[in-house]
């Protein structure tokens, strides 16, 4: 692999990782990645629900039906408190709605309008008057039971500007310029609630998420420089008769303006885990339902058992659809809004609520350099499937990492990560597979027509274990070429010589690719073939003798079918030789081949122009006897020659083809053995007397001997020296 991809890859990775976390650019997909996969996270590690503290006291539909449509007179909510309070003994009420309207006073000016009449006069009236008009001030009546007990009160912020309803109770701290969320209008509850009730917060949310889900909801706000704290932390204040202390200090951002930020919430010496804009991520205990509802009618007629409200927080609210009161969780579509209070509440009261980990840029980048060595290390890896393993488990870790600090009450989000390295991962193994199968392709190309098919088919599978670079190893490398061939095509048309040459070089290329030789190169007439590379082959000796062998024996075949469209008669002549070669890609920048070099390889092709001399078929070299010499075929030497290039004298064998009689006599090859030994030692007489027995055995072509009655012959008339070592010198290729 291109290691400047690589790092390409890793930059730019790099630069979408550092636009997210610095909100440089709006990265809407990552953020909904952020919602699916905290979603999921907290529908399989919800908080623990236990025995919990909080009950609703509902408007359901039962109590709409006896008591009338919503929101009912204030009187009926007076007793609603006299009963929860002096019956059932809650704790506190905390209501998930604002009362910004008086009741109505008709009867009670009706009442006014009478006691202005003559009736005035009336002692009886009198008596009806000062006894009904206290039980018609409906709010003094609600106000008087808020008084005696603990209530919460509710009310709304708004982020736009509309007229303001009533005033606000009084503050929970003053500040200014905060990173708080700043409202722009509110509905408040008339002051005489406010004056009554023990407490007030808001339940609006105004950090509702892009899709309408409920994640995290603020416990503050401020309203021009004051801030208010929400009907849950209100709540918990109230139930634990602690103060609420929020924490602000100073920071300065990059544009030079100084800020407010928050720096925490303690609430009864919990420290409660809170974003700079005093948000916590509602710690839901599941779905739907998951707290005691009751029914408001139920409770007025007293018809719940006492121990199931005893001592509770008590939220009222409604699961009531025509009151449109239902929100979006991530555990369900449609669960009642009050029920996010609960879940808030339940939270602070059991501290569960999960810290979201604030990650700095430092911190961040600390990330990215971990996951940037993990992918060095996924690069490193050469196998696509353990990488495929090597990535998914470490995007497996970080959920582990995320499902551990969660159980901790830790929230580190995993989007960023996650799509940094999954993104990474693939991108990273996909080209590692584009390369491999390019790598593969590359060998079918380059090998496909040189090596046979069942060697190119490991070598694409395993593409790794071989280098086209160039290097030593010892090889067998095969010259042959078809005699006298300048005749032969003279006396055919340029289509009859194609399609010659065609069907014989395919019959022998053939027999190459069944020994496993590799085709070098076509020379006109001639093939260059050698066996041990590109795949080892330890036999390349062997296969390369036998390759030849099956060639010739071949050419028989080949030249009948000739002569049955009365072409030429072809011979050759094969040269064999054994030996340390350089083996690669060797070329140029505009033609590159994978072929062998070197003195082994001239010897060869040495090898096989001296065949036309000795009026031989196959001539091996002397490494290459040394390989196969055990193998049964009749091989001798048949002299040692200086080659023109070399000085060191080589001896070169002949491998006896079987002929039409059969295999040849032992003897023949012990006989020419004799002969070589006679010759070499001068002995001419001796060597002559071998000759003419060979001769009449007349086995074989009596090419070889006549050479040698020929050569001694000029050494009677002109001696060698005395140093003579019977090498023959050619000057000739």
């Amino acid at each position: 692999m291109r290691k400047w991809l690589f790092w390409i890859c890793i930059l730019a990775s790099l630069f979408g990782h550092l636009t997210h976390i610095s909100e440089f650019a709006s990265l809407r997909l990552l953020s909904k990645l952020e919602h699916a996969l905290y979603d999921w996270q907290i529908t399989h590690q919800a908080a623990d629900l236990g025995k919990p503290q909080v009950v609703i006291a509902n408007i359901d539909e039962k109590s709409i039906a006896e008591l009338g449509q919503w929101p009912w007179r204030r009187d009926v909510l007076a007793q609603l408190l006299e009963s929860l309070f002096n019956h059932y003994q809650i704790n506190l009420i905390g209501f998930d709605t604002v009362f910004a309207e008086s009741s109505d006073t008709t009867a009670i000016e009706v009442l006014d309008i009478l006691n202005q009449t003559e009736l005035q006069q009336q002692a009886l009236f009198q008596q009806a008057y000062q006894s009904f008009k206290p039980q018609l001030q409906f709010d003094q009546m609600f106000a008087e039971q808020m008084a005696e007990h603990k209530v919460v009160a509710g009310l709304v912020f708004a982020q736009n500007k509309q007229a303001n309803k009533n005033n606000l109770p009084v503050p929970l701290a003053q500040t200014r310029n905060s990173s708080l969320v700043a409202a722009q209008s509110f509905i408040a509850n008339l002051p005489i609630f406010h004056q009554a009730a023990s407490g007030a917060g808001f339940f609006d949310n105004s950090l509702l998420d892009e899709d309408g889900v409920f994640r995290r909801v603020p416990l503050l706000q401020q309203y021009q420089g004051y801030v208010y704290p929400s009907l849950a932390l209100e709540m918990a204040r109230v139930a634990k008769q602690q103060k609420i202390i929020a924490n602000f200090a100073q920071v300065k951002q990059t544009d030079g303006t100084e800020v407010n930020q928050l720096a925490g919430i303690q609430l009864n010496g919990y420290d409660i885990p809170v974003d700079k804009q005093a948000a916590v991520l509602v710690p839901y205990t599941g779905g739907a339902y998951q707290f005691a509802y009751y029914s408001i009618v139920d409770i007025l007629r007293q018809q719940i058992p006492v121990e199931e409200l005893k001592g509770k927080l008590v939220l009222l609210g409604t699961d009531s659809a025509g009151l449109l009161d239902l929100r979006t969780t991530p555990f369900a579509k449609a669960v009642p809004g009050v029920e996010v209070h609960a879940s808030i509440i339940h939270g602070l009261l059991t501290e569960q609520i999960v810290a979201p980990i604030h990650q700095p840029l430092v911190m961040q980048l600390g990330l990215f350099l971990l996951l940037s060595l993990l992918l060095i290390l996924l690069y490193r890896i050469n196998n696509p499937s353990w990488q495929i393993v090597y990535a998914l488990s470490v995007l497996v870790g970080l959920f582990v990492v995320s499902f551990v600090l969660w159980s901790q009450k830790i929230y580190m989000p995993l989007a960023s990560q996650t799509s940094y390295w999954f993104l990474t991962a693939v991108l990273l193994i996909a080209y590692k597979l584009i390369m491999e199968h390019r790598q593969k392709d590359f060998i079918v190309r380059r090998f496909g027509q040189y090596v046979p098919p069942s060697l190119v088919a490991d070598m694409a599978k395993s593409p790794d274990k071989y280098q086209l670079q160039g290097q030593q190893k010892q090889l067998t490398v095969l010259f042959t070429d078809i005699r006298d061939f300048t005749r032969i095509s003279e006396q055919l048309s340029a289509n009859d010589l194609s399609d010659l040459m065609n069907q014989y070089l395919t019959v022998m290329t053939r027999i190459i690719h069944k020994h496993n030789g590799t085709i070098d190169k076509y020379m006109g007439d001639a093939i260059m073939a050698f066996w041990g590379a590109p795949v080892d082959n330890p036999n390349h000796s062997f296969e390369a003798v036998a390759a030849a062998v099956e060639m010739q024996q071949a050419l028989d075949k080949v030249n009948k079918d000739f002569a049955s469209k009365n072409w030429p008669q072809l011979q050759t002549g094969i040269g064999i030789n054994t030996g340390l070669m350089h083996v690669g890609n060797m070329g140029s920048e505009f033609r590159m081949a994978y072929t062998v070099i070197g003195d082994e390889v001239n010897l060869a092709s040495r090898l096989e122009g001296l065949t036309k001399q000795y009026g031989c078929e196959i001539l091996l070299g002397e490494h290459t006897f040394e390989l196969v010499a055990s193998s049964p075929w009749m091989i001798r030497e048949i002299d040692a020659v200086r080659v023109k290039g070399k000085q060191q004298a080589v001896a070169i064998y002949q491998l006896c083809l079987p002929s039409n009689k059969g295999d040849y006599a032992k003897g023949i090859v012990s006989e020419f053995a004799e002969f070589l030994s006679a010759y070499r030692q001068q002995n001419w007489s001796e060597a002559v007397r071998h000759l003419r027995s060979l001769l009449d055995k007349q086995l074989v072509s009596d090419a070889l001997y006549q050479l040698f009655m020929q050569r001694i012959s000029g050494y009677q008339q002109s001696p060698p020296p005395d140093n003579w070592d019977g090498v023959y010198t050619y000057q000739i290729k």
